[in-house]
């Protein structure tokens, strides 16, 4: 099964590992995003948001996930 990596930020699949891998974070090429959250699809699953043009709402619903700040806890 192929998986593909998609950037958060800019939607690019131009992706590669930070530091040879070292720090466990991801770079895009297009945008110049490093972080550790990257949004990782199945082939089929990349496939069908694009056909159903799904995948630029699936990515910005993605991005929110980074801006939230996580709630304190009791």
């Amino acid at each position: 099964m192929t998986r593909v990596l998609i950037c958060p930020i800019c939607g690019s699949t131009e992706i590669e590992l930070d530091s040879g891998g070292y720090t466990g974070k991801y770079m895009c090429k297009n945008c110049g995003y490093v972080g550790s959250f990257i949004i990782e699809l199945t082939e089929s699953e990349y496939k069908k948001l694009k056909e159903a043009g799904e995948l630029e709402r699936f990515i910005e619903e993605k991005r929110r996930e980074i801006d939230k700040k996580p709630e304190k806890y009791p």
